[in-house]
């Protein structure tokens, strides 16, 4: 539930401006700009690399199961207490990070009047809910059982379990839990957005380095938390996907800006339209 309602408030606070066009001299980015390139950028997504990561998502998850390296890992977590304490914190910054990085980008161009931090924050606002609407899916067709290492005092759905048996290749087929499960939401967002920076910012290595490194920092904390090996590993192959797609996507708008025309739709309480601007 949190994560639709988070879904539907980033929806209706990207359609407040939708009936604004660019606005170069002023330094402003409008907010409609959250849905550039929209619908090619999700069937993209699912079809980036030839559908190959996700492809190795399913089979990378089998070999983790068949292999026993999900059982393994889940038992070595389970057994040593500090390892799901410290992996918690991956948890609250996993839900942090993807809501306040966005915000605190946007208003920073705005004062600053950096119209290219404003438009990554619009590639990240769109990579979150391109996973959203690509992860929640599968997790409520797949409903893989919750791996049971913590003690549910952070979420009741993920109790710490007393079984002995290895029920890593558990999966209960479309039962509606979107929340938990295959593939990893919290890994798949961070591997979106440090993707689609590394994009827009293809030429800072260091920073490509930083992001992909609290990406997996967030995908190892999940690990040994509320989720299978193969969970994590599936959710960072999904999550580059997205955010390789809508990082290039975004960084072809930014390098063709002012050379191209630049066709935007607009809503006005009086009218509907599209507005082609012609590039100089």
């Amino acid at each position: 539930m949190k994560k639709l309602f988070f879904l539907v408030l980033i929806c209706l606070l990207s359609s407040y401006a939708f009936g604004q066009e660019q606005a170069n001299e002023t330094g402003t980015v409008p907010l409609s700009m959250v849905f550039h390139n929209f619908g090619w950028n999700a069937l993209n997504s699912i079809t980036y690399n030839y559908g190959l990561n996700y492809i190795g998502a399913g089979l990378g998850t089998w070999v983790f199961i068949e292999s026993g390296l999900d059982w393994k890992w889940n038992r070595l977590a389970y057994n040593n207490e500090w390892m799901p304490n410290i992996g918690g914190y991956a948890n609250y910054i996993g839900y942090a990070v993807p809501a306040i990085t966005p915000l605190t980008l946007y208003f920073t161009g705005l004062a600053t009047k950096d119209e290219k931090l404003q438009i990554t924050a619009m590639a990240l606002t769109q990579t979150i809910m391109l996973t959203m609407l690509i992860q929640s899916p599968l997790k409520i067709v797949t409903g893989r059982t919750w791996p049971g290492i913590v003690d549910g005092w952070d979420s009741p759905m993920s109790k710490r379990s007393d079984r002995t048996d290895n029920y890593s290749g558990e999966f209960n087929w479309f039962n509606f839990d979107a929340v938990g499960g295959w593939p990893s939401g919290h890994t798949a967002n961070a591997f979106a957005a440090a993707a689609t920076i590394s994009q827009i910012y293809y030429d800072n290595t260091l920073l490509k380095v930083a992001m992909f490194s609290y990406a997996s920092l967030v995908g190892l904390g999940m690990s040994v938390y509320d989720h299978w090996a193969s969970d994590v590993f599936a959710g960072a192959l999904i999550g580059y996907a997205i955010g390789t797609t809508v990082g290039r996507s975004y960084r072809r708008y930014i390098e063709n800006s002012g050379k191209e025309e630049k066709i935007s739709f607009y809503i006005t309480p009086n009218s509907i339209g599209v507005i082609i601007k012609q590039g100089i």
